[in-house]
């Protein structure tokens, strides 16, 4: 290399250098001359608490053991704040150290700030929650750990009844509980706040911010100067009004809206129009007032229990043909109903099927009376009256003159008359009926519903369930239990948008079908006011009209029904032998043992000579095509009770290889085979093996339905019964008869008639004539239950 490159180079490095001094001058003022932030600085509390929070929500990649020793050492209870030397060595510790990982650099040279932080600096909020933002994101939890705004009513020390909150709470509107983690949130009460929030935890405070929150149709409870105490989700709360609406004795026992602002209640906005009267009907969003016709209800209307215990309440304890509620109007719709009372319930309201029993809607209605009747009809605020005299026809029909506005009401004018209806057919011909008579034109038609005494609608039920013939104590029994069951649905009306507890059929009591009768009569006057309770409940007191030997418990139609009602059981329904022995109800689950048993007499039934007692069924030739039409209508009835196999393992065997699937039409059956049976013999479960699959039938009813192909079923006494839609019970023991391995016939041999749970009817009546009383009989088929007089 020449001298004179040499020297070139030389002065090149030189110039370099200098440039390079002067740069690291440059900087080094630079840095030198950098000055801590101004701004809120940031809590080295609430930083713990949020690097807890990305741990606790399953952040993964984290050196845990560096990063507790880094927050043990630095993130002390006496550190006011975070330096920026500690925030990068948490950076470190949550992305790992420079170099080992590309994405984790990127990131963490988006957020080190070096141009703005001396390592002794505090970092400021807007850094932390910035670098925090995009630490949830890296780390996947943006949607678990977010900044909400939370609208808080108060901690627990705002509450003054039962309900309370754990410690460390808050309230929220809708009810929402939230456990706080930062301390700053301990004293916030009706306030409006945005902070960080991971499910029902809020962690750090971000701010406190203006705006008003609103909570709607509270229930006031007290009121004071400055202060009031209300009812909302459950809660009592108390909370500031620097300034009422109202006068205190104006807004206490008020619905109202409340609306709060910076920790008081800044507004109170009662809402002080209220109606009540007769509850005619009920549905989704509507109700039906007797005096004001149909009133929709708000989307966020609430209701509320004021007798005895304060509540909430659902629409449905609302009491159908009762004014026991009053109902807060907000423009012009119900936005809160008060149930301010409970009495005993007298009446039911029932409606009256069409001929048949086939509709709950008629055409035309004909009414008469052997005494006067008073008709009202149009829109209420505009009622009209007319008489008709004790004999004359009332004909109403779809769009007549009486349906111009709301329900026609027909009462006579005496408390002891009846009404006949001549337009409806029924076992005693023309029915009557005592009370009010309510008709209300819909769109399928004219509703009939017969407002009635329970006493009274008793006189008509129990002659229609049991023979009047029967001992009074049997008698006496059903009466009780005839009256349970309707009371029960007093409060649970089957109904509601009509305005009906029941119908007349046999969906709930046969109503009015058989003329009431003297002793029939007798035994519900004897048994007045008298109820079947267990746990101080009304029970469900299902009956039936014969047994086999043995009853059934409620879990042959849902197995959740066994538990929810203990007290109805699968007993055997006789008397013990000689030797102080009677047959088990849990061995008869047994195939073997039930066939034994059905096929031989049990000389200890109550019921032993009753015709129903055993019963045979022929199907000589099977109608496979009607058969497989019965099955496909009871799996489009309840998907869950007609199962497919799915071809792995035995269908016998493999009880989870079952599912819900529509069966596929089959042309010939290979076998019918019963699967399961409950304690005391009754079928629960059958096997049907096709050319096309094999089912799995669920459920005494199903299986009635399915193997009934019409036809005569014979007696233990000779006598002959039609079977219409279900054989008699599920009480039964199946033979098939088949050809090339194709099943053609069967044949049944079975005992008792009805479901099997609760009161044998005919039990009872055996009973009755061995001299056992109304209570004795009761309690023999009602395990544990009490009978109570409430009126």
């Amino acid at each position: 290399m020449k001298k004179s490159d040499r020297i070139w180079m030389k002065v090149a490095a030189i110039v370099v250098l200098v440039v390079l001094f002067i740069w690291l001058i440059y900087k080094d003022e630079t840095f030198f001359q950098l000055e801590q932030p101004e701004g809120e600085y940031m809590p080295a509390a609430d930083v713990k608490i949020l690097i807890d929070e990305l741990v606790l929500a399953g952040a993964k990649g984290i050196d845990t053991v560096s990063l507790r020793e880094c927050m043990d050492r630095n993130l002390t209870v006496e550190a006011d704040y975070i330096s920026y030397d500690t925030y990068c060595q948490l950076l470190n510790c949550l992305l790992g150290k420079e170099g080992l990982a590309e994405k984790n650099d990127r990131l963490r040279n988006s957020i080190l700030y070096k141009n703005k932080y001396k390592e002794d600096f505090i970092l400021l909020k807007e850094d932390w929650y910035a670098s925090y933002d995009k630490l949830t994101a890296f780390f996947g939890l943006e949607d678990a750990i977010q900044k909400k705004v939370v609208e808080i009513l108060c901690g627990s020390s705002a509450l003054a009844g039962e309900k309370v909150l754990e410690q460390g709470s808050l309230l929220g509107v809708n009810g929402e509980s939230y456990i706080y983690v930062s301390g700053e949130f301990a004293d916030l009460t009706f306030t409006s706040l945005r902070a960080y929030v991971h499910g029902d935890r809020l962690l750090t405070l971000l701010e406190c911010l203006p705006d008003k929150g609103n909570i709607k149709n509270v229930w006031i409870m007290e009121a004071e100067d400055e202060k009031i105490r209300f009812f909302y989700e459950g809660y009592e709360i108390a909370g500031d009004v620097p300034e009422l609406s109202k006068a205190p004795d104006q807004v206490r026992e008020q619905v109202a809206d409340l609306t709060f602002q910076n920790g008081v209640i800044c507004e109170t906005a009662v809402k002080g129009e209220r109606i009540s009267g007769k509850l005619l009907g009920m549905e989704q969003g509507q109700i039906e007032l007797e005096g004001y016709g149909k009133i929709s209800l708000k989307e966020d209307c609430v209701g509320y229990q004021l007798y005895e215990k304060l509540r909430e309440a659902e629409q449905s304890e609302l009491s159908i043909g009762y004014d026991f509620s009053d109902f807060v109007l907000e423009e012009g719709k119900v936005c809160a109903f008060l149930i301010t009372r409970k009495e005993k319930m007298e009446t039911i309201r029932v409606a009256i099927k069409s001929n048949n029993f086939s509709s709950l809607y008629h055409e035309k209605l004909v009414l008469k009376s052997q005494d006067n009747m008073m008709v009202s009809y149009g829109s209420y605020g505009e009622r009209k009256q007319e008489e008709i005299p004790a004999g004359e026809e009332l004909v109403l029909e779809i769009g007549g003159p009486y349906f111009s506005g709301d329900r026609v009401e027909v009462k006579t004018e005496v408390n002891t008359g009846k009404i006949q209806v001549l337009s409806l057919e029924r076992s005693q011909g023309t029915p009557a009926y005592r009370g009010s008579l309510e008709i209300a034109e819909t769109e399928n038609g004219l509703a009939l519903i017969n407002e009635v005494l329970l006493e009274e609608y008793l006189y008509s039920v129990v002659p229609s369930e049991m023979p009047a013939s029967y001992p009074s104590e049997a008698l006496k029994a059903q009466a009780v239990c005839a009256r349970t069951y309707g009371y029960r649905y007093l409060t649970r009306p089957g109904y509601g948008q009509l305005g009906a507890h029941v119908d007349d059929s046999v969906s709930y009591q046969v109503y009015n079908n058989i003329a009431e009768n003297m002793e029939s009569t007798r035994a519900v006057k004897e048994t007045a006011g008298m109820l079947l309770l267990y746990e101080n409940e009304p029970v469900s007191t299902y009956y039936y009209s014969t047994s086999c030997g043995f009853g059934a418990d409620a879990g042959v139609w849902n197995a959740d029904q066994k538990d929810k009602m203990p007290y109805l059981s699968s007993v055997h329904i006789g008397w013990k032998d000689e030797k102080g022995s009677e047959p088990a109800a849990a061995e008869l689950s047994q195939e073997e043992s039930f066939r034994a048993y059905i096929s031989l007499a049990d000389e200890t039934a109550y019921e032993k000579d009753e015709a129903w007692f055993r019963w045979q069924y022929q199907v000589t030739e099977l109608d496979v095509s009607l058969f497989y039409e019965r099955i496909r209508e009871r799996y489009a009835a309840g998907a869950d009770k007609v199962l497919t196999f799915n071809g792995k393992g035995e269908p016998e065997k493999n009880p989870e290889n079952f599912e819900a699937k529509e069966p596929e039409e089959f042309k010939k059956v290979y076998g019918i085979i019963c699967l399961k049976r409950k304690e005391g013999g009754v079928l629960d479960e059958l096997l049907i093996k096709t050319d096309k699959g094999t089912y799995k039938v669920v459920s005494e009813y199903n299986i009635r339905y399915i193997l009934n192909q019409g036809g005569g079923v014979r007696r233990q006494d000779g006598s002959e019964y039609e079977s219409a839609v279900l054989l008699p019970s599920a009480y039964l023991i199946i033979d098939v008869e088949k050809k090339d391995d194709n099943v053609v016939g069967y044949s049944i041999f079975g005992g008792g008639y009805g479901h099997g749970v609760g009161m044998s009817q005919n039990g009872a009546k055996s009973m009755g004539l061995l001299g056992l009383n109304c209570g004795e009989i009761l309690s023999f088929f009602y395990t544990d239950c009490e009978i109570e007089k409430i009126y």
